[in-house]
């Protein structure tokens, strides 16, 4: 499910499953590599408070991700740009 076809919103900090679209990197046909793929994911997410009095959606144990997602940076800025879309943050 997509976070922007949810009916409903989970609770603060509970863990949810969503498809995220996200860019990544591959082989192409000729063995070089293809920037910037649209592909999507499956990534964990819970909606946590803003500074601002409102809330974001966030990845969830980012702490312990980093140690085998070597796109977890990008797949947090793309979490990013959608919580700027969905008007969550300024």
């Amino acid at each position: 499910m997509r976070i922007g076809e949810l009916k409903q919103l989970p609770k603060l900090y509970r863990v949810i499953t969503v498809d995220l679209d996200v860019l990544r990197n591959g082989i192409g046909a000729g063995g070089g590599v293809i920037f910037d793929i649209d592909t999507v994911i499956k990534l964990r997410v819970r909606r946590v408070l803003n500074e601002n009095g409102g809330w974001r959606w966030v990845i969830a144990d980012e702490r312990y991700e980093w140690e085998w997602n070597c796109c977890l940076e990008s797949d947090r800025e793309c979490l990013q740009e959608l919580n700027y879309e969905l008007g969550l943050m300024a």
